[in-house]
């Protein structure tokens, strides 16, 4: 199997993306209009999609990413990296990823921004674990109520940064990171059978450790109640903790937790 990345913009290739969103999301109302996204595009976006090619058979269209400029000019805004359900788990996203990383260092940008939902920790081993990018904004609600996987909670999420030059992040795309050591290091909450009882809000340790489920998308499916009570808990931790000048700064799993450090002169 072999994977192309890129970029868009042709209006046949463009058009093939609101498809993709849906089958990415499942979420029918929620896609992106083809015209708008060639508008973006003709004006400094970057949308660039993964194709994969096979012997004999046409290229296929799995997944792609977008981005584009904010107010400040050495930040480009990812909005969106999915790829198909079936190819979720390969190398496919990382190489978006790279793909991005390198056509906003040619574009003069210093970072890359984004949201993510901070609960599902596929998402976040993805970010902070395999990109290194690190966050200290926690967003109640941000995209008011949502559809697809994402319904059954308010939209909570995080904004993550992701320095383009950072030794750190360069290492981690090209290379597997070892595990961060956080044996010993205190739990800032409390779970009993996934849900959470307690939240630990006097820590001023370093380094500390925050608990997430272990299967917040089925959370979202099975049970209001206590996707409910996971968003109020989390904005309780990572609101408190952020304010006290921590930054999430890795993920480790078995069970999900992030790793937080206090940064100093936050």
């Amino acid at each position: 199997m072999q994977v192309v990345i890129r970029e868009l913009h042709e209006p046949e290739e463009i058009m093939q993306i609101p498809r993709l969103e849906q089958a990415i999301w499942n979420d029918p109302n929620d896609t992106i209009r083809s015209g708008t996204l060639m508008a973006l595009v003709h004006e400094g976006a970057l949308l660039a999609g993964a194709y994969l090619q096979e012997p004999s058979a046409p290229e296929r269209l799995v997944g792609f990413i977008f981005g584009f400029p904010t107010d400040r000019p050495t930040d480009h805004h990812s909005h969106m990296a999915g790829v198909l359900p079936e190819f979720q788990g390969s190398q496919i996203g990382l190489l978006l990823k790279r793909y991005q990383r390198d056509w906003a260092l040619s574009k003069g940008y210093e970072r890359v921004v984004w949201t993510f939902d901070p609960l599902r920790g596929l998402n976040a081993h993805f970010n902070l674990r395999k990109l290194g990018a690190t966050f200290h904004r926690y967003i109640p609600n941000c995209y008011g109520p949502m559809g697809g996987i994402n319904a059954g909670a308010p939209s909570d999420r995080a904004y993550a940064v992701w320095e383009l030059r950072a030794p750190r992040v360069f290492q981690r795309i090209y290379a597997p990171a070892p595990t961060p050591e956080v044996a010993g290091l205190p739990l800032a909450n409390r779970l009993e059978q996934q849900v959470p009882v307690e939240a630990y809000l006097g820590l001023n340790n370093p380094r500390i450790l925050v608990q997430i489920p272990e299967d917040w998308g089925h959370i979202l499916q099975t049970d209001p109640a206590l996707a409910q009570a996971w968003r109020l808990h989390s904005r309780e931790v990572f609101g408190h903790y952020f304010a006290q000048g921590y930054h999430a700064v890795d993920f480790v799993r078995s069970p999900n937790r992030y790793l937080l450090e206090r940064v100093e002169g936050q």
